[in-house]
C-alpha cells in the first residue's frame, strides 16, 4: 500500500481531488472582479515549471480530468488546455534556465495562466462552444494569472512532493 502512495499519478489524483474541492467550494464564493479562480490551472502550470514537459503534461492531465468531471464543458477541453500549456511552460523553462528561482516561478506561472485561458476559449471554439473571443475573457485572465502567480511559489513545494522530485544542488 506504501509504495502505491510514493507513485507521481496516485499522488496527483490525491491532491487534485482535495484542489479540487477547495476551488469548487471556497474559490467558488470568491471572486474577484466577478471572475472565478482556477487554483487547478495554477498547481499544472507549477508542474511544468517544476517538473518539466512531461511531468508538467501529465499533472494538467490529470487536473483536466479532474475539473471536466464537475463543469459543464466539452469533455477532454481541460485536460488538453491544461495539459499543453504546462507542457509548454516546462519547455520553455527547461530551456531557460536549470536552476530554480522565485521570481522565474511567478513570472512563468503568470503568463502561462494567461495563456491558458485563451488556449481552453480556443479549443471550446474548436469544439462548437461560443466565441473564442470575448472581452470579459481580458478580465478572467487577468484575474486567474494574477492569482496564480500568488499561489505559484507555495504550488511548486506542494508539486514537488506530490510529483517525487528531489531539490536541485
Amino acid at each position: 500500500m506504501l509504495t502505491l502512495i510514493q507513485r507521481p499519478t496516485i499522488r496527483l489524483i490525491m491532491v487534485g481531488m482535495l484542489l479540487l474541492t477547495v476551488q469548487t467550494t471556497v474559490f467558488a464564493e470568491i471572486r474577484p472582479w466577478g471572475s472565478a479562480c482556477d487554483i487547478m490551472l495554477g498547481f499544472s502550470v507549477a508542474s511544468g515549471v517544476i517538473g518539466g514537459p512531461e511531468k508538467g503534461a501529465l499533472a494538467g492531465f490529470v487536473f483536466g480530468i479532474l475539473v471536466d468531471l464537475v463543469i459543464a464543458a466539452p469533455f477532454g477541453l481541460s485536460p488538453l488546455a491544461y495539459g499543453l500549456v504546462a507542457f509548454l511552460v516546462g519547455l520553455i523553462k527547461a530551456s531557460i534556465t536549470q536552476g530554480q528561482a522565485w521570481w522565474l516561478t511567478v513570472t512563468l506561472v503568470f503568463f502561462g495562466s494567461g495563456v491558458a485561458v485563451f488556449a481552453y476559449n480556443g479549443l471550446g471554439a474548436l469544439a462548437g462552444e461560443i466565441g473564442w473571443f470575448r472581452w470579459e475573457m481580458l478580465q478572467d485572465a487577468a484575474v486567474i494569472a494574477t492569482f496564480n502567480a500568488i499561489i505559484g511559489p507555495v504550488a511548486t513545494l506542494i508539486q514537488r512532493w506530490t510529483l517525487v522530485l528531489t531539490r536541485e544542488a
